[in-house]
């Protein structure tokens, strides 16, 4: 199939791929931090590529309606949305859409830990990486409810890790 003028100019200038039978239809992992990769981006990134294992995204220009393309890739396990201001609780829809995913980072986001508790429910995720706004006291009582939900996922708090800088594990909240 051949490539719209949009789509030509998109991948000649992020990939320097000329021609559409040149594009992988499988990555491994995409990284990007600090950087210019936006919701079109990733719009015409999921009109060729059907598959990709690990995105890693600090600090872009992504917001809810990027995570919606995002959710359109087959086989995806990590997703780490760190520090992305304009992504929201209308962004966990799609996380619950995404059947093969395993970790899941939202710290420095919009989303809280109120809104995991009352929209998450993806039951293949393991892990779970976001900022808490909650007193200690809710805090048991949300993760209470989460785990009844989703009890084979950890959900930390406040870290973006499951380990500390020497390489000891991280307790989870549950």
């Amino acid at each position: 199939m051949k490539l719209t003028k949009e789509e030509k100019k998109f991948w000649q200038r992020h990939f320097h791929i000329e021609k559409a039978e040149d594009i992988p239809k499988e990555w491994g992992t995409f990284k990007r931090i600090d950087s210019e990769e936006d919701d079109d981006f990733f719009y015409f990134l999921s009109l060729r590529v059907t598959s990709i294992l690990e995105i890693h995204l600090k600090e872009t220009l992504v917001t809810d309606a990027g995570i919606k393309h995002i959710s359109k890739f087959k086989d995806l396990e990590i997703l780490y949305l760190r520090n992305h201001k304009k992504i929201t609780k209308e962004s966990i829809p799609y996380f619950n859409k995404m059947e093969s995913l395993l970790s899941l980072n939202i710290t420095k986001t919009k989303i809280t830990l109120t809104d995991i508790c009352e929209l998450l429910n993806n039951q293949s995720l393991k892990e779970v990486f976001l900022d808490s706004e909650d007193k200690e006291e809710n805090i048991l009582e949300k993760a209470f409810e989460l785990k009844e939900r989703m009890p084979n996922c950890n959900v930390y708090l406040d870290t973006s890790f499951n380990t500390d800088v020497f390489g000891n594990p991280l307790k989870p909240i549950f």
